[in-house]
């Protein structure tokens, strides 16, 4: 299913340089988007150029970078969609586990611009980024070893549970059991060590179960979160909207150009980053011709780029 070499990349921001006649974009249009990529599909975006549907992206105001734009469109919606299912979230109470990385950082700030009392998970050295930066209420140091309900403010104390590090069967104490949810986005912590087909059935087996539970009113109800990159409810026009009127604010640690995108990968890869990380794409004569056309940019003193993309969520 593989065609090597494979562009990998699927979060873009850029200008659009061709586009159909019947288009709802036309050249010059600013746009962020998620490619949708998967192994077969050839829209990866850590490249000068990226053609895919136009289904997959959203119109970029004039006020929002190309690089805070490429840090949304796979975090940004699967944030959303973890969140939805709650909405509305005025006073309500989330649990983000795992708040200062790449989907966490921008949940955290999703559910306070919306009302809701917000605690979230993090290592000590983040303790002050999502309380100070994200608008947190409760910060946890994971690393402590505190038992999670007790430190999240006790049992039966939240309505909604954003799993990012499957370390889910700590915090199902801390869920109503009628009217709580729990969004699962990652299995890492809890199927450690399995692969392939293994993985598939566990992951399933434990979707069923848990659903099966819920149904019963055994524990609260299990949503399985597999972002979608496009369609009613996929969040990205939302998400770039929030971003535009300042309440929430992409954090990127890191900016390498295309030529270090290795490197960003790697650094990913670590574990430890603090929202997220963007390669700057490099501009063609075409591209910076297209790009020139951005007179609020221009205007600002800024570089005209072309196009970004994230790395990792």
């Amino acid at each position: 299913m593989v065609q090597m070499p494979q562009i990998l990349g699927c979060d873009v921001a850029g200008v659009v340089l061709e586009a159909d006649a019947n288009s709802k974009f036309k050249p010059g249009d600013r746009v962020v988007g998620d490619s949708g990529q998967s192994l077969i599909d050839p829209w990866g975006t850590h490249a000068e150029f990226v053609s895919c549907p136009e289904s997959r992206f959203a119109r970029l105001p004039a006020s929002v970078t190309f690089e805070t734009a490429a840090a949304l469109p796979v975090s940004g919606m699967t944030a959303w969609q973890a969140l939805r299912g709650s909405m509305p979230l005025a006073g309500k109470r989330v649990l983000v586990l795992g708040g200062a990385g790449g989907v966490g950082h921008l949940a955290v700030q999703i559910a306070k611009s919306q009302g809701a009392y917000v605690a979230t998970t993090c290592s000590g050295r983040n303790m002050e980024f999502v309380t100070k930066e994200l608008g947190a209420d409760l910060a946890i140091d994971y690393t402590k070893g505190e038992k999670l309900e007790e430190a999240a403010g006790g049992a039966g104390s939240y309505d909604l549970v954003v799993d990012l590090v499957g370390g889910e069967p700590g915090a199902w104490g801390v869920l109503q059991r009628r009217s709580g949810r729990m969004a699962v986005v990652s299995f890492d912590g809890i199927l450690k060590g399995k692969t392939g087909g293994a993985l598939l059935v566990c992951i399933l087996t434990r979707a069923l179960r848990c659903k099966l539970a819920a149904a019963l009113g055994l524990c609260a109800r299990y949503d399985v979160v597999a972002q979608k990159q496009n369609g009613p409810g996929a969040g990205l026009e939302e998400v770039v909207e929030l971003v535009a009127s300042g309440r929430v604010t992409p954090h990127i640690e890191l900016t390498v150009p295309l030529e270090e995108v290795a490197a960003a990968h790697r650094h990913v890869e670590a574990g430890r980053t603090r929202g997220k990380v963007v390669v700057r794409v490099a501009e063609g004569a075409a591209a910076a011709a297209a790009a020139a056309a951005e007179t609020t940019a221009a205007a600002a003193g800024k570089a005209a780029a072309v196009g970004a993309g994230g790395v990792g969520n």
